[in-house]
């Protein structure tokens, strides 16, 4: 039986409700967050705060996209979705060397060392935090990661890089899990795409991330669109790049070209969009904002919002005027059986119960 791996154990997908899959809910600082504080994360009453809101909007699971040792907290996020009682699906993987210290261990690893700690992450427990980076924590705990989390600079996928890449596409290809690869635009994507294939990962299996930092261009969105992978767009309500309405005209164009069904939304979500730590938006802004309802008003208070493929076909059609029909065979993109061990298991992003009406 198919499952979502989350912090609190394995769902099924039908009862997730809205998921957003590319989010951060909690994480301690790094080198990269001291040079700038938007990345920090790091109050647990104000990371619960922003949580309970986006349960009490409609929303029902997201995915955290902090790594391993890169100020991931696997205890806090259990402790988050336990208390929220919003569904959290945590990553392995790695991020940008910028958010290691010079002397953290994962440093050390080569490809199998890699390969092995993130495996380990997803079928036994995600190690715990520990403030002291050149120390290994020795013994993992008991909440399981559920997906794995890369990232490429704009100048690609070369040097360090690359070894990182292989080691967690091939651990995504043995977990049965999906890969959310971080780009800078979308900029040399292609090799790293062709370097996850080569490791055995299909399309399918595949988030390509923030390439809409970059709405005005559209020729990178339909080079990687054309590869089969899913483009997760995450820069919704994020102005220092473009406005909603720019994201919107990408969206139609995305659409037109045939490509809804590849299209995931989210909100990357930093200290400077969290309404709980006195940012300008928050975790609902898709849900209250962005997204219209059908029938044009505000949900009911407390009335729970189930985003379905349907539901996104409506919305992507109210948003930019074209009909859409998405089916729920292939937005259930990580639920396709795949010759794994029988322990592997299976995130799903967007979520429809069997007997969803059109929209």
């Amino acid at each position: 039986m198919f499952h979502v791996q989350t912090v609190s154990g394995p769902i099924a997908p039908d009862a997730l409700g809205h998921s957003q899959i590319h989010e951060h809910i909690f994480v301690h600082r790094t080198p990269m967050a001291e040079k700038n504080p938007a990345l920090r994360l790091d109050d647990p009453a104000r990371s619960l705060e922003e949580l309970r809101a986006y349960r009490a909007a409609g929303g029902g699971f997201l995915a955290d996209a902090q790594p391993v040792a890169a100020g991931r907290d696997a205890e806090r996020l259990g402790a988050l979705s336990r208390e929220s009682g919003v569904a959290v699906a945590a990553s392995t993987g790695y991020h940008l060397l910028g958010f290691y210290p010079a002397d953290c261990w994962v440093h050390s690893l080569d490809e199998e060392g890699l390969y092995d700690l993130y495996c380990g992450e997803l079928l036994e427990g995600m190690l715990p935090w520990r403030p002291e980076p050149d120390r290994r924590p020795a013994q993992p705990t008991a909440f399981r990661a559920g997906l794995v989390k890369a990232a490429i600079p704009a100048e690609g996928a070369e040097g360090r890089y690359a070894v990182l890449l292989r080691a967690a596409a091939r651990a995504a290809v043995r977990c049965g899990v999906p890969l959310m690869l971080h780009t800078e635009r979308g900029e040399n994507t292609l090799p790293a795409l062709e370097l996850c294939f080569r490791a055995g990962l299909t399309p399918e299996r595949l988030i390509v991330c923030h390439v809409d930092r970059q709405a005005a261009d559209f020729g990178p969105h339909d080079a990687i669109a054309a590869t089969g992978v899913y483009l997760d767009y995450d820069t919704i309500g994020r102005f220092k790049y473009h406005s909603d309405e720019e994201e919107v005209v990408l969206l139609r164009h995305m659409c037109e070209r045939g490509y809804a069904q590849r299209l995931l939304l989210s909100l990357d979500t930093t200290a400077q969009r969290m309404a709980a730590y006195g940012g300008e938006i928050s975790l609902c802004y898709l849900l209250e904002r962005f997204l219209p309802p059908a029938g044009g008003g505000r949900l009911p208070p407390r009335e729970p919002l189930r985003i379905s493929p349907c539901s996104i076909a409506g919305a992507l059609r109210r948003l930019t005027g074209i009909s859409i029909q998405i089916s729920q065979e292939r937005m259930r993109l990580t639920m396709i059986k795949l010759p794994e061990p029988p322990n592997a298991h299976h995130v799903t992003l967007w979520v429809s119960p069997p007997d969803s009406p059109p929209s």
